[in-house]
């Protein structure tokens, strides 16, 4: 079986498919309008409004992006995102929490210079309100105009600059495959083959299957590392490919066992059907039908004597009568 050229989206989920496809089609009409309001050398604005027609996927280790504008409307994979399985779970939510976004859908503009990606309003009035309270003491001695402007400062700083020190700690726990790397490809193909063999193992509970299914997290943090250097390092293009072939060899492995067991559990049923029916055994201790027979025979014995009784004594009684009758007569 040849394999999947990407996995499927939302693990095969329909209706999550859809939901998210008719939200990247509302935004398809506002992202239209705002290209066909822009000039043509604002590429990073058209950028940043293109991004908004890929669908965010949200994975257990990380995102992948979608487009279901291109030539395939089921959906292209374009992008995906992986966490370093190793780190704590807290980690997870911190790279979770700063990357993978969404670009804005406005673009502002300060001074003739385009900002594709501007400073959140809800963020920053967040973060102006804490340095606000954080620098109390120390602007006691400014006026309250210059009190608030210096908290509203180091607000805006810390809304701008914060994430993206965040991000930058981070950067080393997250990597991203882009659909134009030479090797996504290939890259695409393993998450294909790690999905099947995820949801199978999921689906069967087998040991076998589960401990196999450990391991995938891992392989794909590996395998995304390898893809930038499989273009001019040989070594990593070749791991590359084996863990992708390795891994499609043990899906198609993992569904071949399967069927075995789905033909072997059909076979059963087949043999039970046209089998004659089992008879049930006999409840154990049951009353010997001998003692029934001798205890009719008794009352047989006895209803003989009983008929037996009964003519002799209506013997008896006609002689009496037959004396009685005699007598009256004699009189």
């Amino acid at each position: 079986m040849r394999p999947a050229a990407h996995p499927l989206p939302f693990d095969a989920d329909r209706d999550r498919w859809v939901h998210a496809a008719q939200e990247a089609a509302r935004l398809h009409h506002a992202v239209r309008a705002e290209l066909a309001g822009l000039p043509s050398s604002a590429s990073a604005a058209r950028a940043a409004l293109e991004a908004l027609l890929l669908i965010r996927e949200r994975t257990r280790g990380g995102w992948l992006r979608w487009d279901m504008f291109g030539p395939n409307p089921a959906g292209v994979l374009r992008e995906a995102g992986v966490f370093d399985p190793a780190q704590h779970r807290l980690g997870r939510w911190v790279c979770r929490t700063v990357w993978g976004r969404r670009p804005p859908l406005y673009i502002w503009t300060l001074g003739g210079l385009e900002l594709p990606r501007p400073f959140p309003v809800g963020r920053t009035a967040l973060f102006a309100v804490a340095a606000f309270a954080a620098l109390g003491p120390a602007t006691s001695l400014l006026p309250a105009a210059a009190g608030l402007l210096a908290a509203g400062a180091v607000g805006v700083a810390a809304a701008a600059g914060l994430p993206t020190a965040v991000r930058h700690l981070t950067r080393r726990r997250v990597r991203v495959v882009e659909t134009g790397e030479a090797y996504a490809a290939v890259f695409f193909r393993l998450l294909a083959s790690e999905q099947r063999l995820r949801m199978l193992a999921e689906r069967s509970e087998r040991s076998e299957l589960t401990r196999a299914a450990a391991v995938l997290p891992r392989l794909v943090w590996d395998a995304a590392g390898l893809v930038p250097l499989a273009a001019d390092d040989m070594e990593a293009r070749a791991l590359l490919l084996g863990y992708a072939q390795s891994l499609a060899l043990l899906v198609d492995q993992a569904f071949e066992v399967e069927r075995q067991e789905e033909a072997v559990e059909a076979a059963i049923r087949d043999d039970r059907a046209s089998a004659p029916p089992v008879r049930p055994a006999l409840p154990e201790g049951l009353l010997p039908r001998a003692l029934l027979d001798e205890a009719r025979l008794e009352l047989e014995e006895l209803g003989q004597g009983l008929r037996h009784a009964r003519k002799v004594l209506g013997g008896a009684h006609d002689e009496g009568t037959q004396h009685a009758r005699s007598g009256e007569s004699d009189e």
